[in-house]
């Protein structure tokens, strides 16, 4: 899950213009993640870092810009500088974009780190770092953000496939479109019966029977999409939002558990049959 941060932003004589791929002989604007690394110490210079950019507030905290969520993405590798106090690290932006905002010294950034190196810095929950980030948390009681979240979160290609089937679920309920919905909610969760394709290992601190638990609890979420044909009323609508968030949460939980390897999966080695898929009728 990803990190929400606040941060100024300092302009840097020697530093790298990321639109360019080249040293800045002009220098560049740069948002000083410092309090990330104070708060994450594993953090190192060089380091590849993927942040989507939210907005830009300038010396008087007047919002100057706003962008769509997960619209402008970023990027780049840390840079380490020296003061005379301390040691600062910074993300700095292309000058396209600053040039055309109007960038200037002591603006502040507001953004979201997916990644760093690659992998999630806080796999499952977000962080909030920086003076008012924390009143950014409503963007993640949306659960359309939240799964948008886990798709630039997670690297596994299954549940990726999964997540994107989930949205369509949520935007086809956010338009009232109940039964595609639901078609879609029955496309992630068979999504996610294919990671039961392959050889499973199961850590020592799980029960050797979490797949078949997990493949009932996908068989009974299917089986609520599967029911009738078209319905009128609120029932179903109240009912296809819960398997949505029941399927977003059990797509956080497959994630956690394959990030922390009390899962593993080996996409090598194929079984014979999927138990998700034993005795299926409908």
């Amino acid at each position: 899950m990803p990190v929400l941060m606040i941060s100024s932003i300092r302009f840097l004589e020697n530093c790298s213009d990321k639109s360019k791929e080249e040293k800045s002989p002009k220098g560049c604007y740069c948002i000083d993640i410092s309090d990330l690394k104070y708060r994450f110490p594993q953090i190192k210079e060089d380091k590849e870092i993927n942040i989507f950019l939210i907005g830009f507030i300038d010396e008087k905290n007047k919002i100057i810009k706003k962008f769509a969520l997960f619209k402008e993405r970023l990027d780049g590798k840390i840079l380490k500088e020296f003061d005379i106090l301390n040691t600062k690290y910074y993300i700095c932006l292309p000058t396209d974009i600053s040039d055309e905002l109007g960038i200037g010294q002591d603006y502040k950034a507001v953004f979201i780190i997916t990644k760093y190196d690659n992998k999630p810095l806080v796999p499952g929950y977000i962080k909030y770092v920086g003076t008012g980030s924390e009143k950014y948390q409503k963007l993640f009681k949306n659960i359309g953000t939240m799964l948008l979240t886990l798709l630039y979160s997670i690297d596994n290609e299954i549940l990726h496939e999964a997540i994107i089937y989930a949205f369509n679920a949520y935007i086809k309920l956010k338009k009232g479109e109940i039964e595609d919905s639901r078609t879609w909610l029955r496309k992630a969760l068979e999504s996610l019966e294919k990671i039961f394709n392959y050889e499973i290992k199961v850590s020592e601190i799980e029960s050797k029977e979490y797949p078949k638990y997990i493949c009932k609890l996908i068989k009974t979420l299917k089986k609520f999409v599967n029911y009738g044909g078209p319905h009128e009323g609120p029932a179903p609508e109240h009912t296809t939002k819960f398997i949505l968030y029941v399927t977003k949460k059990l797509i956080e939980h497959l994630s956690y558990y394959i990030y922390n390897e009390v899962i593993s999966i080996d996409l090598n080695k194929p079984l014979n049959s999927n138990p998700c898929k034993e005795n299926e009728k409908y």
